[in-house]
Formats: C-alpha cells, structure tokens, sequence
C-alpha cells in the first residue's frame, strides 16, 4: 500500500517534520527502557513481590512468545490508528505495566504485566522510529536520521546512569519509590509523545483494506519460514542468535540472583549494575575495529567469551567465600562487553546479503524463530533454579551453553562467513525463494 502525505501545503508539512524531530530526542530519553527499574528489578521482585528467581525466569520465558503474539496487532493497529496514536497508546500501556507490577501481587502481577507490557512495547517500537524516519529521511537516504536518534540515545544513557545510581538508596528508603519514579517517567513519555504529527495518513481506512493487509502479513510470514527452511546460511546464523539471546536473558536473572548471594547491599546493587551498564556502553564505540580484526570469528569470540565468563563465575559463587566478589565483577563486566558488541554486531551480520525487499521478512523471521527458542531456554533455566544454587546451576548453564556453541560454531563453518561467490543462489538471492 503506498503511503500517502498527510498534509497537501509543504509548509505545513515541514512545520510538522520539524516539531516531530525536535521532541524526539527528548521523548527518546525518557521512553527508549524503563528507567529507575532495571537496576533494582531483581530485588523488587524477589524481596518486595515475593516471587522466587526460578519462577521469575519461568514467568520471563512467556513473554518471548507474547511479543511474538502481539507483534502482529501491534503492526495492524499501527495501520489503522496512525504513527502518532499508536506511539501514545503503547507509552500508556508502558505506565500501566508499571502499576500492575506496583499493585497486583506475586507471579499473578507479574504474568499479567508481561502481556501489556509485551504488547505496549511492540505498539510504540514499530512506530516511533519509523515517525522518525517519516520526518528526517531525504530522497536520496536516511538524512538526519541517525544524528537525531543517536542523540535521544546518549541522553538516555545519561539519565540511566543517574537513575541506575539513584534506585538503590532510594529502594533503602522504600521500596516502591524507584517503581514510583519509573511511573512519573513513563507518565512524561507518554505527554511527550501527545506532541508528535503523523506525517503520512492511515494505511488502512477500510475493513475490505484490513483484510487484504492481513493477508500480505500472513503471506510474509509464510515467506519467512521458507526462507529460512531453503537458506543453510539464514538457518545457521538465526539458530545462532537464538541461542545467545536466551544465554543473555537467562543471566540477566542469575546475575541478580549471583549479588545476592554475595551478599550484596541494595545501593551497591544498583550502582554495581549502573556501573558495568556504562563500561559496557562505552565499548560499543570499537564495534567496528572488533569486527574488521576477528572478521568471521567475531560471534564465536564473543558467545566463548560470554559462557566462559559464566561458567568461571559459577565456580566462584560455589566456593561461597566474599572474597571472590572483585573477580566476579570483572566477569560482569566481561559478560555485559560481550552482550553489547553482539547486539550490535548481530543485526549487522543477520541484514547482510538482505535486500529492502528481503530485509523486514528476514528480520520477522528471525524474531519468530528466536523468541520460540528464548522461551524454552529461559522455562528449563527457571526449573533448573528451583532444583538447585545459584553457583551450580551457572556453572551447568554455562557448560550446557558452550557444548551448544561449539556444535553451532562448527554448523556454521560452512554455511555463515563465506565470500559471496562461495554461497549456493538460495543462500543470497532470497527474493526467489
């Protein structure tokens, strides 16, 4: 369906242009994650909620498959609402996942909040940067694209260090008073984005439009499937990912799980957390010398590094000493380098050989596939939890992770890195599968 200009009169339509590229760094700032939250999460959860690290990861696993779900009504209600409506009622339900979390007691909060957030996240991230590109592109690229967003993310991080820094002393004080400045912020998201212009009209205005949309999507999926299904090299690299992005989530619970164990104090939590947040931050920027240096070996370089660092700390909580605290950071560390150049790196290898036409198929294939993968890793994590210590089970975790990498690495030998001319026609041209 081919997009068609709100606004006839180019002065208006540059005003509109303008006032949407002007708020969006702001909005950016405030709306990009939930600030004040993630730094204090497992503490909140577990000593304020009540709900056990094992059945958090088990509860976490569904929302894989709830973004999965709701990925496809996000993307309709985006049609049929517009840009801006649709970034505004996604940054409300943001808020409202807040206050279940704040409200409804134990696993049943949680769960519930998982769906709205699931669906509030998917809302307003299909459509905020694509507000963004409406009103920076130019005809000959991506403009100031880029630049603008590039600068709503440093502002993020700038207020999520101090945030990250700040939930600690104020969880000593309450316990509710970081999520109720998570809220007030969430709250702000959600006026700012009242302020944005929709720069194209409706996509679909029609329940006849709706439908044929509906079948478009349905026909990219199917396309997605067989895609991956023809591509060895497609199906190598998105098992791949798949796996390192449950590896990831599953230690973002056993990192809290491991501090505390350690016995370490709320404040230093969250500064700990803030701290090796920005560390890994900052290593974002050598990216691309990583990657020109390692060339091919750059993911097996960093899933080894990821597990190795797992395991090691593992091994270091079983001996139950404090005096392993210091090493154990300088693993977090590690961890949280390694997680940020491959989340960088990932979408880069996963789009190359990808046209326009293939690149948003690929992109939904790859989400579907992994999201089903994530769930069932992060469910076995959980019950593994429940059954044993936090040291014993990151230490088999760990193990169990690095024989999956070692076979995948080896799988993807001959199918992921190879010159162009070494590829079969299926493995590159997917236009014609």
């Amino acid at each position: 369906m081919k997009a068609v200009l709100k606004y006839k009169n180019k002065k208006e339509l540059l005003k509109a242009k303008k006032r949407n590229a002007k708020l969006y760094a702001v909005y950016k700032m405030f709306s990009w994650d939930l600030l004040f939250f993630y730094s204090i999460q497992y503490l909140f959860l577990t000593m304020t909620k009540g709900i056990s690290p094992g059945d958090i990861l088990k509860i976490d696993a569904f929302y894989p498959l709830f973004t999965m779900v709701m990925q496809l009504p996000a993307i309709m209600c985006g049609d049929v609402l517009g840009r801006k409506k649709s970034i505004v009622i996604g940054n409300a339900l943001v808020s409202f996942y807040v206050i279940i979390l704040m409200w409804i007691p134990g696993k049943t909060g949680l769960f519930i909040a998982n769906i709205i957030w699931a669906f509030g996240y998917a809302l307003k991230n299909t459509q905020e940067t694509n507000l963004l590109y409406d009103s920076t592109s130019t005809r000959g690229g991506e403009g100031l694209y880029p630049k603008i967003n590039g600068r709503g993310a440093t502002g993020y991080y700038v207020l999520d260090g101090i945030a990250s820094l700040a939930a600690g002393y104020l969880f000593v004080i309450n316990e509710y008073l970081p999520m109720i400045m998570c809220l007030i912020l969430t709250m702000i998201a959600t006026a700012i984005s009242f302020g944005f212009k929709d720069i194209y009209k409706n996509n679909l205005q029609s329940r006849s439009n709706i439908k044929e949309s509906f079948k478009e999507y349905k026909e990219d999926f199917k396309y997605s499937i067989k895609a991956i299904i023809k591509s060895k090299r497609l199906r190598a690299l998105i098992i791949f990912l798949s796996v390192f992005n449950a590896i990831i989530n599953i230690m973002n619970t056993y990192r809290g799980n491991i501090l505390t164990e350690l016995e370490v104090k709320p404040e230093s939590f969250s500064i700990i957390i803030a701290s090796i947040t920005v560390i890994a931050g900052l290593t974002t920027i050598y990216q691309n010398k990583f990657h020109k240096k390692y060339r091919n070996k750059s993911l097996g370089i960093l899933a080894i590094s990821y597990v190795l660092s797992m395991i090691a700390m593992g091994a270091l909580v079983l001996t139950k000493s404090k005096t392993v605290l210091p090493l154990v950071l300088i693993l977090l560390c590690i961890r949280n380098v390694t997680m940020s150049l491959y989340y960088i790196l990932s979408e880069r290898y996963l789009k190359n050989f990808s046209t326009p036409k293939t690149r948003g198929r690929i992109s939904f294939a790859s989400e579907t596939i992994t999201n089903i993968i994530e769930s069932a890793c992060m469910f076995g994590a959980g019950i593994v939890l429940d059954v044993t210590s936090i040291g014993t089970a990151t230490l088999w975790i760990g193990l169990l992770f690095l024989a999956v990498f070692v076979i995948l690495l080896d799988y993807m030998r001959t199918r992921v890195g190879l010159r162009p001319n070494q590829y079969k026609e299926e493995d590159i041209d997917l236009e014609k599968v």
